[in-house]
């Protein structure tokens, strides 16, 4: 009984590892700070997305920095600015999320540390791309780093599924005349096919990825229609009525 209750503990540590190891990204490219290299980041840096909305920052035991009064680790999204322009930005202009304090006057910044916070409500892990690291008191760039941003690809836990496509992909007015909007709040790349009450596909949509976009019905005639809306395998279907 003792093996195979051990046997279970460890199948289920290896299944946990493997179900949650694509959630996990390298931090790398420090060595930003080039008015003073002594602030650079060395050592070990991890991000991890975990199922309870929340992300981890995980420093390991060879992270070191020169200390400051309150230097303070950030996820940032770069919205497609170079790294040049994001360290000469001041962090309060910046969209972040703070991990919190790293190291201060009374605590050694180096050395392994772990932080977890939770994704603000609205806000989407997959727009993260930096962490910081910035003196808040003296306003001083650190250093910062990137990792590959978090999608389906690389973190089963952000893969598409019946729910989330009920409750997050939505279109209006219905019933409607010439146009339905389509409301996509997070952004899925999305195949939408319109079908009449016998079955043929009528119109049909590919790649919708904004988050908001207009369907235009006019050349449909009146009736009542299905609206197929696809996403990475995944599929609902909705009713939808043309006056």
């Amino acid at each position: 009984m003792k093996t195979k209750l051990l046997y279970l503990a460890a199948f289920f540590a290896a299944f946990f590892q493997l179900t949650h190891a694509q959630c996990v990204e390298n931090v790398s490219g420090f060595n930003n700070n080039t008015s003073v290299p002594m602030y650079n980041i060395s050592g070990d840096v991890n991000v991890t997305v975990n199922p309870d909305n929340t992300v981890t920052l995980d420093l390991g035991d060879n992270f070191m920095t020169a200390d400051g009064p309150d230097v303070r680790a950030y996820l940032v999204k770069s919205n497609g600015a170079s790294d040049a322009t994001l360290k000469n930005t001041q962090i309060a202009n910046l969209d972040t999320i703070e991990f919190g304090i790293v190291g201060d006057n009374t605590t050694s910044i180096n050395g392994a540390k772990s932080f977890t916070i939770s994704i603000p409500s609205g806000d989407t892990i997959e727009d993260y791309d930096k962490v910081f690291f910035y003196c808040f008191s003296f306003n001083q760039f650190w250093d910062l780093g990137t990792f590959t941003s978090f999608n389906s690809t690389n973190c089963a836990l952000l893969s598409v599924n019946e729910n989330e496509l009920l409750n997050n992909v939505s279109f209006y007015p219905n019933p409607t005349n010439n146009q339905i909007e389509i409301s996509n709040p997070k952004q899925l790349n999305l195949d939408i096919n319109l079908y009449n009450v016998l079955g043929k596909k009528v119109l049909e949509a590919n790649t919708v990825s904004l988050r908001n976009q207009t369907l235009n019905l006019s050349s449909l005639n009146s009736g009542v229609y299905l609206v197929e809306i696809k996403a990475e395998g995944r599929s609902i279907t909705k009713k939808l009525v043309k006056q």
